[in-house]
């Protein structure tokens, strides 16, 4: 009887001090939904194929985890592509958290999609991104896309943000005519 009251208590500190030794943190699993081509061309926002030209540092994002950015240049487009060279947002963790990783100087067919929080163009493993050699059966299913030339947008896209929110260049405009309008009248007013 002792000797199974020593036993249990035994367990029970084991199993405690476990669970205060290793406290929960919060663990995502990447689980991908399949989908065809076609329904990925109705829920992406961009489409197209490029090489990966400039693969920026991994950053850690308050919403997403870690994020690298990606800059492509586009050879082929099906939809949304409004420069030569995109710059796309790409989970930057192992494949167990949906993250991704690219290979400069590949060329790849890339599912982007904007995100509403940053309005930046984001992909993930899930997002059936794939270099461009397996790409065979995807292309055949989204047709004829159409070819990207730097005289066709210009060169860059930000990714799909602002550099700089119209909110800002508003209220800064604003701010002036109020400033200019003091300035006017306390001119005005030295004058009488």
């Amino acid at each position: 009887m002792k000797r199974r009251l020593v036993m249990c208590m035994l367990i029970l500190l084991l199993v405690t001090s476990g669970l205060a030794l290793f406290p929960r943190e919060k663990v995502y699993a990447c689980s991908c939904v399949e989908s065809d081509v076609q329904e990925r061309l109705k829920t992406n926002t961009t489409i197209f194929t490029g090489e990966v030209v400039k693969k920026g540092r991994s950053q850690q994002s308050k919403h997403d985890g870690l994020l690298r950015e990606y800059t492509f240049d586009v050879d082929t487009a099906w939809k949304g592509v409004n420069a030569k060279k995109m710059k796309i947002l790409a989970s930057d963790g192992g494949s167990e958290s949906c993250g991704i990783q690219f290979e400069k100087n590949q060329s790849y067919l890339i599912y982007a999609y904007q995100y509403e929080v940053d309005h930046k163009l984001h992909t993930n493993l899930c997002s059936r991104n794939v270099p461009i050699e397996q790409a065979g059966d995807d292309l055949k299913l989204l047709g004829a896309g159409k070819l990207v030339s730097k005289e066709d947008f210009g060169e860059t896209n930000d990714g799909g943000g602002r550099t700089v929110p119209f909110y800002l260049i508003l209220y800064g405009g604003v701010i002036l005519l109020a400033a200019l309008a003091v300035l006017w009248l306390w001119r005005r007013k030295k004058r009488i």
